[in-house]
């Protein structure tokens, strides 16, 4: 996996990404009220849900934020960045 991001939590924005398995992620609200299972194409957020039915290219905010960690750890494996933070 990319730069070992496996049960480290990331700050993106307001969510914090934290990696379970290579493709699965739990995302949660900065607030703690919210945790959903999402990986880079889906999400169990009720908006990812309803919307991807009348969109099927629909990314919600939490898929966004998945494949943000992954792209800036992919990065980092190729030695243009050394550390992974968002925002």
């Amino acid at each position: 996996m990319a730069a070992n991001i496996l049960k480290t939590p990331f700050l993106v924005n307001d969510l914090v990404v934290y990696f379970v398995s290579p493709r699965v992620a739990h995302v949660v609200e900065v607030d703690c009220r919210i945790e959903l299972t999402t990986t880079p194409e889906s999400c169990t957020c009720c908006t990812f849900r309803f919307r991807s039915r009348l969109d099927p290219g629909f990314r919600c905010r939490h898929i966004e934020a998945v494949r943000q960690v992954l792209e800036r750890a992919r990065r980092a494996d190729s030695g243009s960045e050394q550390v992974i933070c968002g925002h």
